[in-house]
């Protein structure tokens, strides 16, 4: 027995990405019940594409292009829609992208996201954060059996980390916020921690520096530290499970 979002418009937003498109793949695969799926990148790959036409005729999917920062554009995208799953983000760990663009697309997006959800009575809103809003801190603290009461000193020296846990913030502090129709928002914030799998051009990008490097990967933290990387299937599938859950007035049951 499980949860099932048949009936639902749901709108995914960085849909081209490498957990967007695995998300996309477990709508489709899972709930094939769902009304529609609006389809949202400033891009849409080739894979991507790929993907909608195997599984074009079960669910209706629109393919909405356009910019995260866009107000008009995303009001548009979001009327008529029950869920928004967020995954857009720019991910930059090594500062090779401005401030100024991080913060726009990471945080001034997700804030517009939510505000054209207020707008137009989406009720539901999952947002794929990063364990990079949580540490490591400067000092290189470790994080040992961490959960969301962990006490740590967040102080993050990377702009995305800053940039990520400032969205989260937003989206936090939307819950139960009032909608247009009286309704209320509810919000969901997923912190993921490094993800791998097929597809993953970071994984690719690693390979190719260790080939070059005689075998040998490039070390990116303290020499003892120990990472819980998470395989992108099981990622994608926690937005899933994470969007059932956010909807018990709309729950529904499919028996097997």
């Amino acid at each position: 027995m499980a949860g099932s979002l048949g009936g639902l418009h749901c709108l995914l937003t960085g849909a081209s990405g490498f957990l967007g498109h695995r998300i996309l793949q477990l709508l489709m695969e899972e709930e094939g019940d769902l009304a529609e799926i609006r389809i949202m990148d400033k891009e849409f790959s080739a894979d991507l594409l790929g993907t909608c036409d195997r599984f074009q005729g079960k669910t209706m999917l629109n393919l909405l292009q356009g910019d995260i920062r866009d107000q008009e554009f995303l009001s548009q995208s979001c009327r008529g829609v029950e869920l928004v799953i967020h995954t857009a983000a720019i991910i930059d760990t090594v500062g090779r992208i401005s401030r100024d663009v991080l913060v726009a697309i990471n945080v001034t997006g997700t804030e517009r996201l939510l505000e054209a959800c207020v707008q137009n009575n989406v009720r539901y809103f999952v947002y794929t954060s990063s364990v990079e809003v949580v540490g490591p801190n400067m000092r290189g603290d470790p994080v040992v059996d961490g959960d969301e009461e962990l006490q740590y000193d967040s102080k993050l020296s990377f702009t995305y980390g800053q940039t990520k846990k400032l969205a989260e913030k937003r989206v936090l502090g939307a819950n139960g916020r009032a909608l247009r129709d009286g309704g209320t928002l509810m919000t969901c914030s997923l912190r993921s921690m490094y993800i791998y799998g097929e597809a993953s051009q970071f994984l690719l990008l690693h390979l190719d520096e260790a080939i070059t490097n005689g075998g040998v990967f490039h070390r990116l933290s303290r020499k003892e530290a120990l990472v819980n990387p998470a395989y992108v299937g099981n990622v994608a599938w926690a937005h899933v499970q994470a969007s059932r859950a956010q909807m018990p007035d709309l729950y529904r049951w499919k028996f097997s």
